[in-house]
């Protein structure tokens, strides 16, 4: 058995994906993204900051979205209001698409 069927990404919020916001600079929070290339079927821990440039790269890495792992719930992990700041997270991503929500 080949190792290379291992699909995975770690995010830098900030660098990787939501590079304009300022929040997710700050935070240095990761997005991880883990899934199997055989497949082609991933799921995002922790979907948070820009839901549509985690799609993005799941596209461009010809994946498609199965689900979501959220580790546990603060906004910097899984959006909703930090501070007066709204970050993207879970609710955005299943406006977009409908996948099952495994919450820790």
């Amino acid at each position: 058995m080949s190792d290379d069927r291992l699909y995975f990404r770690q995010l830098l919020c900030g660098r990787d994906i939501a590079p304009a916001d300022m929040v997710a600079r700050q935070m240095v929070n990761f997005c991880y993204v883990i899934g199997d290339r055989t497949s082609g079927e991933a799921v995002v821990v922790d979907p948070a900051y820009d839901v549509s440039g985690l799609l993005d790269v799941l596209a461009a890495d010809d994946m498609s979205l199965v689900g979501v792992l959220a580790t546990h719930y603060h906004p910097d992990h899984v959006g909703g209001d930090l501070m007066g700041y709204r970050i993207e997270g879970v609710s955005d991503l299943l406006e977009k698409t409908q996948v099952p929500v495994h919450v820790q």
